[in-house]
């Protein structure tokens, strides 16, 4: 059976529905396919019998008002919580401020302000993030604060990693004085730093569900649809071969928007050798979901991990998010294991994980006592890309590859394979839009 479309959208996560909702008012119908069951990707609010949580803490905040303000608009209708951000680090068995205040600050900056372990030099430019970071802040402060850490979430060590990490998420500009600038009242040079944030009452959940909503009737999903190969014509991707419900169909399209794990799209073209792909890596993540009775909530909305005491990286206090997630007076928790896909930790049971995550002597601290209760678990195989060091190559032999299709855009996350956070989704999902308005306003 063949089917027909203008835009064919590969991935309905956040960045595939913000596509298809801003090319509405186009004259174009998008046909947009997703994997799994359900759309949201990672921003996907899952649902464990009553309970409701996120694949992570996804918090709303923006640097650009134009994108705060469409977004508050796409909301609208659905209650908006706007909490002031409370989280930490647990480290050395003491709680830090994150992002620090004056009157922790010293905990964190005393290996800055004491050490004379910052280099002198390093390779221009770094060649790793070990060099990124001992350049900037000294080996004490790599090793106290950077090391474990990364080796936990990445499974690499620091210096195993691009330092393209670090010039995405801290930013180019970092140094010793911007730090200190940052500890003791200074400009923050960073949104991540920001006070305050948006959250939808019933979850993240409720912004792929709002752009779904608005892209109206132009735009159509359909879920449980896997993609098996491209078929091309003149040179061009024309049609795509995919599986739903037991039966094959082919959907005809002008325009392809990619959304989904590059590796994955470099599959579904034939010829394509398995080299080109093998390059492209991913570290995976796994969501235990936890319904607690405890006497108190953490303080927290996310507190981090760091240190060996604790197999998860960070968890996530429901409660401080939305009431609606802590419900009949539980008090559940989400945890966050990062891993490979495949290896021991993938392939745990969600009883082993929950027992692995409550006998943290971290957590036992921090929890107190407690009853546990429901838990569920939600296994993520593409959650970040991983830069490793030399990434840079195949990365850019592969989008090489792809650039000789003029029909075809890498969007978002995992399409781009790039660390983008949900407005760099968002904003990346309208600089498609455009690119394909502009080639249909050509082409009538």
């Amino acid at each position: 059976m063949d089917l027909n479309t203008d835009i064919l959208v590969l991935g309905g996560g956040l960045t595939g529905l913000a596509l298809a909702e801003r090319l509405k008012g186009s004259g174009a119908k998008t046909l947009i396919l997703e994997k799994t069951g359900e759309p949201g990707g990672l921003s996907r609010t899952a649902k464990a019998g009553n309970f409701l949580f996120d694949l992570g803490g996804h918090r709303l905040y923006f640097s650009k008002p134009e994108i705060r303000a469409w977004t508050e608009e796409l909301l609208k209708g659905r209650k908006l919580l706007r909490p002031k951000r409370s989280s930490a680090v647990f480290t050395g068995g003491r709680m830090l401020k994150y992002p620090p205040t004056f009157l922790n600050g010293l905990l964190y900056a005393a290996p800055v302000l004491f050490s004379r372990g910052r280099k002198s030099s390093a390779p221009q430019p770094p060649a790793t993030l070990k060099d990124w970071l001992e350049t900037r802040l000294g080996t004490r402060v790599h090793d106290r604060y950077f090391r474990d850490y990364t080796k936990k979430v990445w499974g690499l060590g620091t210096g195993e990693l691009s330092p393209l990490w670090a010039e995405r998420r801290i930013g180019g500009g970092f140094s010793v004085k911007s730090l200190l600038l940052e500890l003791f009242g200074g400009k923050l040079s960073s949104k991540e730093n920001a006070g305050t944030f948006l959250y939808p009452e019933k979850g993240i959940g409720e912004l792929p569900a709002a752009l779904l909503e608005s892209a109206g009737p132009s735009a159509e999903l359909l879920t449980g649809a896997e993609p098996l190969e491209l078929k091309f014509k003149n040179g061009r991707p024309s049609a795509l071969a995919f599986r739903r419900g037991g039966g094959t169909f082919t959907v005809n399209f002008k325009h392809l928007a990619s959304t989904i794990p590059l590796k994955s799209l470099l599959g579904l073209i034939p010829g394509t050798p398995a080299s080109l792909a093998g390059g492209i890596k991913y570290r995976s993540l796994i969501i235990l979901f936890a319904a607690l009775r405890r006497k108190k909530p953490l303080a927290q909305h996310w507190v981090y991990f760091p240190d060996a005491d604790a197999e998860f990286s960070r968890v996530c206090e429901l409660a401080n998010w939305s009431p609606l997630m802590a419900p009949g007076g539980w008090l559940p928790m989400t945890f966050e294991f990062f891993c490979d896909e495949g290896d021991a930790t993938w392939n745990m049971s969600g009883e082993q994980l929950a027992a692995l995550a409550f006998a943290s002597p971290a957590f036992k601290k921090l929890a107190g006592h407690f009853e546990p209760g429901p838990t569920a678990v939600e296994r993520l195989p593409h959650a970040y890309p991983l830069l490793y060091t030399g990434s840079e190559g195949p990365l850019a032999a592969a989008k090489k590859e792809l650039a000789a299709f003029p029909n075809l855009l890498l969007c978002g996350r995992t399409g781009a394979h790039a660390y983008l956070d949900t407005e760099e989704c968002l904003l990346d999902a309208w600089s498609a839009a455009e690119k394909i308005k502009a080639s249909i306003l050509k082409s009538a």
